[in-house]
């Protein structure tokens, strides 16, 4: 122990006047040599009226807060952090662990004890049980508390963590549940095998990026839900609703245990989830397009970022619910903005089936580029409390950290009160009393002293009793519920104190006991029957979506009783993710039973559902699909409904598609394609007509080849015939294809369909008829001629002759061109076409030169309705904007489009920074076609792509090589083959706030 330095300094407070108004304030100039001083940081930030910010430590005293918690006498618990950004290897370390007291309660500590000094990757920590939990990459420890402060030997509770994949996606936030639990975060890199020491990997449960959550006495680890991308921040709300933030967009989800939540990239960790849930916010706090374009906010670099709210990263999650801040932020959730040097501030609101973030003004600015707010957390005075990671990189900079500094503030309004006692000396009675306290610390601190009482036997007699009268009373729900999950705590549930709760009057109340009532197998054994029936007059969406969460911990063998009555209640179908929490829910029943999807299909509310069912059975192997398809043809049949027909049928043909081999044809199918063919229903029609080819049926063949040929059928009917054709795949549908060439119509179809056949007279075909084609059909012409070696040829044959214009090949498809790995064609592409790819100092003069003629005065006299044409020729393929183009790429609607700089320097060099998902893949197929786009969806039987001018299903079996690219789907050079007033007029388009006329 030793006294801290900052006796020297004068105690560093930031006050606001009263009655001021918190505004955006002016970005600062930035320190030329490093942080604001320790001294001043606190007195230059900017807080709402009444709130004052203490400098609560800072270097030398400690450096690199990456975490921090309170012990029961409120003294704070800091991990000093190290070993990133060179995370170790071989076990050893030099992380700090130590204590700080403030012993005055002035807002600045006093006493510092170092606990540990030998700690390895360490990123988070809790306190309970004797001991402190460390997330240690690759293990979760138990560290003993001794006496004097001095740690036991460590325990290593859990290991494999993964370390060799990431460098930041470090698993972290740990914190104790209501449930009396340890919840925690795991990073999308940060791919984990995780179980106790000496498992097995096959029976320890995978997962990435998502929330996983470990019980102290039964020694279990469960993952908890899937998806997010980064969290880094956990915390749960007054009725224990979970919230993360995700360090990068989007940034609030609410957590409902067994959701699949949305992901920035990769596939989930149950392929067959199909929809992944969204963040619970519909607003972010950056300005949008790129996201490294937010890195400067704090220092002036983007102001449009810096009014949205700061940037894209976000880290640390504190939901407010102490005794020092005003009423109304009660509840509102407190997060570190990290390029915005800031903390943002955002309400939480219900749902029909769940919480909702409200955006709100910003609560605190750092007026400091280097402050790197990490964990948000509210200490026993009701004050909060952020740690600062000061430096100026962020998580992407892995060559060097500045690990000489660090701080941490207190933000509080008024005076705090300060804590003064220990919550482990209390007696039971308070313990109890302390779970109608207004500071939540408190509340959580005495329930967990609780639980180690309970674990070890030394509750007083009266303790349980007093918790259930809390409960059955008519009190406030959270005093309610804090009676409820210290009963869980100290395992003291019972049927006859959870079965009244099914009736209870509050859907909360309700659905907690719905969760809790399967945490247990004593418990499912009891309570599952009854739990049922109470779920058959269960009408609240929000009990609903509990109810589908407890579902998936009943086994599944078992969990029949609840998924059906969930899957037919009419409140299902009206609201997507109570749906969605449904489908998690029943799938592994289905995969026990798949004949059961089928034949309850017909029964189940949820157009959404029946589709994920019909796909499901689509999926499954081949050897069982024809009995499964024939019953799913039987519902088909007997139903009266054309919508319910045409999901079954659409998801038949959808899962056959791409397969190699067919089931054979089910016996119910003539029966069924007797009654469904004579429909008028165009939608309806495609796909019996697409089922029937796809099973083989001889006589749709014939039907469909002639529907084509016959110019007097509608187009519409005739590119749904060539389409569906195509599916097959039959060598001489490639004839008919080439005889469609002189047919306006259905000419586009044709000549995309022509791309699939390895067929020597297509080239000659195309090249001959070229002249005829409009502008779109030109392009597809040109890619469908790049897809091989010998086409590619002749149509370098046609532009050398100038029979196809040399500016009617765009960079993509030249692209494809060098894709296929052909150094004679590559060398005659550039000699014939030009260059791929611009030199970076070439791109900075393309972008000088264009800033130089795109003045505002040039572009005020823009024609931005000629630029709406030109953005749906060149760029609606794969974008959205303003609702119209294709959702391939990202949508520009919300993006950073003001800005002359952004728009140039993603037209200009749109591979600079591009996200995984939009990165462009090469498929070489067998027949030495080579597809190059985005992926769309994959099974283990296909891949959908997406072509710059197509959607591709392409067969798993014919994909002979498949190379994924850093090349953006959007291609460079698009300025260069436009007119300078053609250009003018797109970036007119780009640029417009709001949606412009079409032009006349």
């Amino acid at each position: 122990m030793r006294t801290a330095a900052f006796s020297l300094l004068l105690l560093a407070v930031a006050h606001t006047a009263p009655g001021a108004a918190p505004t955006t304030p002016a970005a600062p100039d930035a320190p030329k040599d490093g942080p604001v001083p320790t001294k001043d940081a606190a007195a230059k930030m900017t807080v709402p009226p009444g709130f004052k910010v203490t400098l609560f430590a800072g270097e030398p005293d400690i450096v690199q807060p990456i975490a921090f918690t309170f012990d029961d006498r409120g003294r704070m618990w800091v991990v000093e952090c190290l070993s990133y950004p060179k995370w170790s290897k071989d076990g050893k370390g030099s992380d700090r662990v130590v204590i700080l007291e403030d012993t005055d309660g002035n807002g600045t500590f006093d006493k510092k004890t170092v606990f540990m000094a030998d700690g390895v990757n360490l990123s988070g920590i809790e306190l309970g049980f004797g001991g402190a939990w460390l997330c240690s990459s690759p293990n979760l420890l138990f560290v003993p508390i001794l006496a004097d402060d001095k740690p036991g030997k460590p325990e290593v509770v859990l290991d494999g963590w993964n370390m060799t994949d990431t460098k930041h996606n470090i698993f972290n936030s740990l914190g104790w549940g209501p449930d009396g639990w340890l919840y925690g975060c795991n990073g999308i890199q940060a791919k984990a095998w995780v179980g106790r020491p000496g498992t097995p990997k096959e029976k320890r449960p995978y997962m990435d990026c998502g929330v996983w959550r470990y019980h102290p006495t039964r020694k279990v680890f469960e993952p908890v839900a899937h998806g997010t991308t980064n969290p880094f921040g956990l915390d749960w709300d007054e009725h224990g609703e979970m919230f993360i933030t995700n360090c990068v967009i989007d940034h609030l989800f609410h957590v409902v245990p067994g959701g699949h939540y949305q992901r920035m990239y990769g596939q989930d960790a149950n392929p067959h989830a199909y929809g992944l849930m969204k963040s619970c916010v519909d607003y972010k706090h950056w300005a949008g397009g790129d996201w490294t374009s937010s890195r400067t906010t704090g220092t002036g670099g983007k102001p449009e970022h810096s009014d949205a709210g700061g940037g894209h990263a976000h880290s640390g999650c504190a939901i407010y619910l102490g005794d020092n801040f005003p009423a109304e932020y009660r509840n509102t959730l407190f997060t570190a903005n990290i390029h915005g040097n800031r903390l943002n501030n955002d309400g939480l609101e219900r749902t029909p089936s769940g919480m909702k973030g409200v955006r709100r003004k910003d609560f605190l600015f750092a007026n400091d580029s280097w402050f790197r707010g990490i964990c948000v957390k509210c200490g026993p005075d009701g004050a909060l409390y952020v740690s600062d990671w000061c430096d100026t990189g962020e998580c992407h900079n892995y060559d060097k950290a500045d690990t000489s500094n660090g701080r941490i503030y207190r933000v509080s309004y008024g005076d705090p009160k300060q804590w003064k006692g220990d919550v482990s000396k209390l007696s039971d009675a308070e313990l109890v009393a302390n779970q109608r306290s207004a500071n939540e610390w408190l509340v959580r601190k005495s329930r967990r002293v609780l639980k180690e009482r309970a674990a070890v036997g030394k509750l007083e007699k009266d303790t349980v009793e007093s918790l259930k009268t809390t409960l059955s009373s008519k009190k406030e729900i959270p005093w309610r519920l804090r009676a409820l999950w210290s009963l869980e705590a100290i395992n003291a549930l019972d049927r006859p104190t959870l079965e009244p709760l099914f009736e209870d009057a509050d859907p909360t109340i309700r659905g907690w006991a719905y969760r809790l009532a399967v945490e247990t197998e004593e418990r499912r054994k009891e309570l599952l029957i009854p739990l049922a029936g109470s779920l058959g007059k269960e009408k609240d969406l929000f009990a609903l979506t509990c109810a589908a969460s407890a579902a998936q911990r009943v086994e599944p063998v078992w969990r029949s009783a609840i998924t059906t009555r969930l899957m037919f209640k009419e409140e299902t179908a009206k609201d997507p993710y109570l749906e969605m929490m449904v489908w998690y829910a029943v799938q592994p029943r289905f995969a026990l039973h798949p004949s059961d999807a089928a034949r309850v299909l017909h029964q189940i509310t949820s157009p959404v559902m029946r589709r994920n069912a019909v796909r499901f059975i689509m999926e499954q192997p081949a050897e069982a699909q024809t009995k499964l398809i024939g019953d799913l043809l039987e519902r088909v049949k007997d139903s009266k409904k054309p919508e319910f027909q045409l999901e079954v049928l659409r998801g038949i043909r959808e899962g056959l598609t791409g397969k190699k081999q067919t089931p054979a044809v089910p016996p119910q199918w003539a029966e069924t394609f007797s009654q469904v063919r004579g429909t008028t229903d165009p939608n309806l029609r495609r796909e019996v007509y697409g089922v029937a080819l796809l099973l083989g049926d001889a006589e749709a063949q014939q039907v469909l080849s002639k529907t084509v040929s016959d110019p007097a059928e509608p187009a519409s009917d005739r590119i749904s015939a060539i389409e569906l054709l195509l599916t097959r795949k039959r060598p001489e549908f490639a004839k008919t294809l080439r005889t469609l060439l002189d047919d306006p119509a259905v000419r586009t179809a044709a000549i995309r369909g022509l791309a699939a056949f390895a067929d020597a007279e297509t080239p000659a075909a195309i090249i001959r008829a070229y002249s005829k084609f409009t502008p779109e059909e030109k392009l597809d012409a040109v890619q469908t001629l790049a897809a091989r070696k010998e086409w590619a040829a002749a149509l370098l044959d046609a532009v050398e002759k100038k029979d196809v214009p040399r500016a009617d090949i765009p960079v993509t498809t030249a692209r494809q061109i060098h894709a296929l790995n052909d150094k004679a064609l590559s060398t005659r592409l550039e000699t014939v076409w030009g260059k791929i790819g611009v030199a970076s100092k070439e791109r900075a003069a393309l972008t000088k030169k264009w800033k130089e003629l795109l003045t505002e005065d040039t572009l005020a006299k823009a024609n931005a309705s000629n630029g709406r044409a030109l953005f749906a020729k060149h760029c609606g393929a794969c974008h959205k904007m303003f609702g119209e183009g294709q959702a391939v790429g990202p949508e520009l609607t919300g993006s950073q489009r003001t800005s002359l700089d952004y728009v140039l320097e993603n037209v200009l060099d749109p591979s600079a920074v591009v996200p995984r998902e939009f990165q462009m893949v090469n498929f070489a197929t067998a027949d030495d076609r080579v597809i190059s786009g985005i992926v769309l969806r994959e099974t283990k039987d296909a891949v959908t792509v997406r072509t710059t001018n197509d959607t591709v299903v392409l067969p798993a079996a014919d994909i002979a090589a498949r190379k994924q690219t850093n090349v953006s789907i959007m291609p460079d050079g698009l300025l260069d083959q436009m007119k300078p007033d053609e250009v003018r007029d797109l970036i007119a388009f780009l640029r417009s706030k709001e949606q412009v006329p079409l032009p006349k």
